[in-house]
């Protein structure tokens, strides 16, 4: 079956998710990281695009860029040889590291692209990989948090101050996004099977009366499992405002 063609962005704009082919791990280590860092850099600097936001997360990565003077394709080829490279020297293997085909979506507004800069810094958080944004390594974004000074700047698309932008990308996302679920959703059922396992539950009902620090842990590993706010406060009768309270206590 051939392939659909992927979706051109007007603007150039796209989030892309790479990820290990059979979620292979991709970074076991720092070194890892910091090679994947130098050789997006590296891209970035031959295609002349823009790089906004990354986040580095075991076996997948996301990244907010615009294109530059080589299509996406050809970008993701020359970051994706850099990388398997230095991996499968470092690990003495041969062969695919990455799935076959990056995935992507197209952004064509600035609340759209700042929505999607607001779920890139809250991947580490809703995998439960941190606590906070602010304590990730391996998270970049731009005019807030570039210790690896590789991100350009979004200035054209918000006129947010950078506390303010702090405090945005900390406010729970308007949209649904690309996952490392492979962008399908949960069905109820499989979303009601895949809490109840996590959170040792009967049925997903009961979770609404526990003690609010149970609850509120069973929310975070609910949304950590790839269940939406939306889905969880239906599924659970819990409210949306106690969950999204939940993910910044």
């Amino acid at each position: 079956m051939s392939r659909s063609a992927r979706q051109k962005s007007a603007t150039g704009l796209y989030h892309v998710m790479l990820r290990g082919a059979d979620r292979r791990i991709l970074f076991a280590d720092d070194e890892d990281c910091l090679a994947f860092l130098r050789a997006l850099k590296a891209a970035r600097d031959r295609s002349h695009c823009a790089v906004y936001a990354y986040c580095l997360m075991g076996n997948h990565v996301h990244l907010l860029l615009r294109e530059g003077e080589e299509a996406l394709g050809q970008f993701m080829k020359r970051l994706g040889v850099a990388y398997v490279s230095y991996y499968n020297t470092k690990y003495e293997l041969l062969g695919h590291l990455f799935q076959d085909r990056f995935r992507s979506e197209g952004i064509e507004t600035d609340a759209y692209f700042l929505d999607v800069l607001r779920y890139i810094c809250q991947n580490p958080v809703q995998a439960g990989l941190t606590k906070s944004i602010w304590d990730y390594r391996w998270l970049g974004c731009s005019e807030i948090k570039d210790a690896n000074g590789i991100l350009d700047s979004i200035r054209e698309y918000t006129s947010l101050s950078a506390d303010e932008l702090r405090t945005f990308v900390a406010e729970p996302c308007q949209e649904i996004h690309l996952e490392d679920d492979g962008g399908k959703r949960l069905t109820d059922s499989e979303a009601i099977a895949r809490l109840c396992k996590a959170v040792n539950c009967s049925t997903v009902q009961e979770i609404g009366g526990w003690p609010e620090n149970r609850k509120n842990e069973a929310i975070r590993i609910g949304l950590a499992a790839g269940i939406s706010i939306r889905q969880l406060s239906r599924l659970t009768g819990i409210g949306k405002n106690i969950i999204e309270r939940a993910t910044k206590s």
